[in-house]
């Protein structure tokens, strides 16, 4: 049954000359991203985001009554409220996520729905007892809670030691999720003084003092595009669009994943020597220097720069978006590129390949593992799942490609649990022009925490691809 508010708005949306006070991100005619019922469907489409089902006004009405009632319990009790408390039990059976539903299973699924709630002081003391009782969630439960966090370190901002007490909060978290999952790092100094979550450490710089190409200059002024062949665009092929709306989360933007032809971008058979550099304190984290030559990279971004790159926007939950976080192009690289690649970083992994295809990441998070993608050699198209089916395959280590490195900001920051509780060491590592930073994530204990922190000046070109292993059956 319609409130009094709504149908007094329904009644003033039927009136001459009146405008709705409520705003809709809905569209005003139908998208070609969103899929048809199919048939024999009841007619009727799950609904996709909250704004499709009520407003945000109507929410917050809802919210602010219900806070309200809280505050007065005696009043629950009262006869009027009957209709209220029928609602609310319907709700609640219904609610499939948080704390309610959380009452009588493990410590990983419980923590799961404090985050879902928001209620951070009951996380911390839930995953104190995780660390107690000397318990690690699965990789999967790891990567979903620090993606409920959605935290960013702050440490690009003009003023990073200044957080709001959320933001505080979030970071408190975080450190607590470190220590269920790593060990300590005794190594590294927490100055007596420091009163935040974060304690910075020495930059990482593996660079040489000579010039740095202006990649972006030349994006800007065109002259990189001399750098690849004319046809380049020509000997890129669409393999697969996936779109907006049926993406993982849902964005405002397709994802278009293109495959390349051999040698759409040739690497120099007689490459630079590569050498290996380990961090003296983050475990598990190398970096790989000289794998790519400086034209080598400027000929990958001229490439993919005619291809084009298309932003990255996902949808909350209410239908909102979000701002954009980057701008990407999924590339499915060829075998030759993949062959001359491999040969190069090969002596430094013990691995049997990189899978064909790059992935993205951005804010502070743990990456998960994923099986190799390819492309089915009879009919030609996407394979999500490339691995043999009697020797399934999975990623543990990411496989991180600097393009350039003239840009201010922008180091892949990586943290670790101090000797102090609720204070985390942040390892900024700064990206050299064709280097590779090679780390751990396949597994829940040693996966490292890190962020590409934001850039202050400039663009950032990277490719993100990860490093496949063969796994046996029963392991994860």
């Amino acid at each position: 049954m319609p409130t009094k508010r709504k149908r007094q708005r329904n009644a003033q949306s039927h009136l001459p000359n009146k405008k709705s006070a409520v705003s809709t991100t809905l569209p005003l005619s139908p998208s070609s991203d969103v899929p048809s019922p199919s048939p024999g469907a009841t007619g009727q489409l799950d609904p996709k985001s909250l704004a499709s089902v009520v407003s945000e006004e109507e929410m917050e009405i809802t919210v602010e009554t219900l806070d309200s009632l809280a505050q007065h319990p005696s009043l629950i009790k009262s006869k009027a409220c009957r209709n209220l408390r029928t609602a609310v039990y319907g709700f609640k059976q219904a609610c499939t996520t948080g704390m309610n539903t959380a009452a009588e299973t493990n410590l990983t699924s419980r923590v799961s729905a404090a985050l879902v709630d928001g209620k951070y002081v009951d996380a911390i003391v839930l995953l104190a007892e995780m660390r107690i009782r000397n318990q690690a969630p699965k990789l999967g439960a790891l990567c979903r809670w620090v993606r409920d966090l959605d935290v960013v370190s702050g440490l690009s901002s003009e003023t990073p030691d200044i957080r709001t007490e959320t933001q505080l909060e979030l970071l408190r978290v975080m450190d607590m999720i470190l220590r269920v999952t790593g060990p300590v790092d005794e190594a590294s100094k927490v100055p007596a003084l420091l009163s935040g979550p974060l304690s910075l450490q020495p930059v990482w710089d593996n660079g040489d003092k000579s010039p740095r190409p202006r990649v972006q200059e030349g994006v800007l002024d065109k002259t990189i595009f001399e750098a690849c062949p004319k046809d380049t665009k020509d000997r890129f092929q669409i393999l697969e669009t996936i779109a907006g709306p049926e993406r993982k989360p849902p964005n405002l933007h397709p994802a278009v994943l293109y495959l390349s032809s051999d040698n759409a971008v040739e690497l120099a058979s007689d490459g630079p020597t590569t050498t290996l550099h380990k961090h003296p304190t983050v475990p598990g984290l190398s970096l790989m220097k000289d794998v790519l030559t400086r034209q080598e990279c400027m000929s990958i971004v001229a490439a993919m720069e005619t291809v084009g790159f298309l932003p990255d926007c996902p949808l909350h939950d209410d239908g909102s978006a979000s701002s954009i976080l980057a701008h990407n192009v999924y590339w499915v690289v060829d075998k030759a590129f993949h062959d001359a690649l491999w040969k190069r970083v090969s002596p430094h992994i013990p691995s049997r390949g990189i899978p064909l295809c790059s992935r993205r990441r951005i804010p502070v998070h743990f990456d998960g593992g994923w099986p190799p993608s390819g492309v089915d050699r009879k009919t030609g198209a996407y394979v999500y799942d490339a691995s043999p089916a009697d020797a399934k395959q999975s990623s543990l280590f990411t496989f991180l490609v600097y393009l350039n490195d003239e840009f201010e900001g922008g180091e892949t920051t990586f943290f670790t649990p101090s000797v102090r509780d609720g204070v985390m060491n942040a390892f900024p590592v700064r990206p050299t022009m064709g280097s590779v930073a090679l780390f751990p994530h396949g597994d829940a204990r040693g996966a490292l925490l890190h962020e590409g922190t934001g850039v202050k000046r400039g663009a950032k070109y990277i490719i993100r691809t990860d490093v496949e292993f063969d796994v046996e059956p029963g392991q994860a």
